[in-house]
């Protein structure tokens, strides 16, 4: 009889352990699903997009690449500094060349990140990136809060998170999809071009690239980063 029962106790424990190890199991595999799923969600896979098309011959309007009547191209850190006070650039992402930016958010967690990288001027926004605070802020980055209307977080063209896929290809003059990545981009010889820092100093043969890069879910605009450089 004793016999019997440490055979049915050890039966039990075994039956434990198999249901902890599979419990653990799934749990470990929730938490790499999850971490992956947030690993695409994250501050840092937004700032990790760079430029993914090509630019097509036509002039971008300046009104795209202007939020809070901050321009890419015109406008710069220090004047977001002046307007903003306290605020300090922070590195986007890893590398010497990475992008600094300052990020404001709101009451209602939508944020925007105003960023300058080696390919501007000195200081001079090269991109502005639209996104829900809970993508941009992580250990890297954190957002300043502001008292500002969620509507203000958007493009003077209606550029925004939210837009629907149809209103932005309306707005970039071309399809943007109702789920999944977009990118769109312009190229006009920089005399002709939106972005005004050193206009008067362009050599012939320079180039304005202009344009919008990001992410539709269910047919709404997820994030969005607007970009604006001279290159040659």
């Amino acid at each position: 009889m004793q016999n019997v029962k440490r055979i049915y106790r050890r039966y039990c424990w075994l039956i434990a352990v198999a249901l902890v190890a599979i419990s653990s199991g799934q749990d470990s595999k929730d938490l790499t699903l999850h971490g992956k799923r947030q690993g695409r969600d994250t501050g840092s896979s937004i700032f990790e997009h760079t430029y993914s098309c090509k630019g097509t011959p036509d002039v971008f309007l300046s009104d795209n690449l202007t939020v809070l009547d901050f321009t890419i191209g015109a406008s710069t850190i220090r004047d977001l500094q002046k307007r903003f006070p306290g605020t300090l650039p922070m590195k986007l992402t890893e590398g010497e060349e990475a992008e600094e930016g300052i990020c404001l958010k709101n009451q209602n967690g939508a944020a925007v990140v105003f960023a300058t990288s080696v390919m501007g001027a000195p200081d001079t926004l090269t991109s502005i990136y639209l996104a829900p605070a809970s993508l941009i802020e992580n250990g890297r980055m954190a957002c300043k809060s502001v008292k500002l209307p969620t509507n203000s977080f958007s493009s003077k063209t209606n550029i925004r998170v939210g837009a629907t896929a149809a209103e932005v290809s309306t707005i970039l003059r071309s399809k943007v999809p109702n789920n999944g990545p977009f990118c769109v981009a312009y190229d006009v010889p920089s005399s002709e071009g939106p972005l005004q820092h050193g206009k008067g100093d362009k050599l012939e043969g320079f180039t304005d690239f202009t344009g919008a890069e990001g992410i539709v879910r269910e047919g709404r605009v997820k994030w969005v980063k607007l970009f604006g450089i001279t290159s040659n």
